[in-house]
């Protein structure tokens, strides 16, 4: 299986590509860079008004520009991707598996990912969404919703925070 995962992990074409045109790598830091931005200013943005900043406005507008967050981590997502799949064989001759099989900081990045995605989902499917969406102008949210903010701006703080400390990981 590790053979398997070492072969899928391999992407001569992108290190090819990284190692060839000096703007490639910068090229993937600002495609992370502007995601990031998206993601963590319409969920930080939303998750705030949740827990009653900017209390005089409703949510519905602030829910409305989700899907821009949700772009925003698509283009993180591939963009980190990228950085995975080109970062332990361009800076350090270790195949993709290796980085994320010894990289503390990574696991525990892609850990709190799954845990924000998670809690996105249960978001959704426990109703509380939909308690959101009629919560109105000068409206306190449901205290779930105000639970379930305080772990996404913490789930992706830690995301950022493990995120950065990725390269020094190898």
């Amino acid at each position: 299986m590790e053979a398997v995962l070492r072969y899928i992990l391999d992407w001569p074409s992108l290190n090819s590509f990284l190692n060839q045109n000096p703007w490639g790598w910068p090229l993937l830091e600002v495609t992370h860079f502007v995601g990031l931005a998206l993601l963590f200013g319409v969920v930080g943005m939303f998750d705030l008004r949740v827990l009653g900043v900017a209390k005089s406005l409703p949510l519905e507008p602030f829910r409305r520009l989700l899907p821009w967050g949700v772009f925003g981590f698509l283009l993180a997502f591939c963009s980190g991707l990228g950085f995975t799949l080109g970062l332990g064989a361009n800076l350090f001759g270790v195949n993709a598996y290796d980085v994320i099989v010894t990289n503390l900081y990574l696991q525990l990045k892609l850990v709190a990912m799954a845990l924000a995605g998670l809690n996105a989902l249960l978001f959704y499917v426990t109703g509380v969404g939909r308690q959101v969406d009629a919560v109105g102008a000068g409206e306190e949210a449901p205290g779930g919703a105000k639970a379930m903010a305080v772990a996404s701006i913490t789930l992706w703080t830690g995301v950022l925070y493990f995120g950065r400390l990725v390269p020094w990981g190898l």
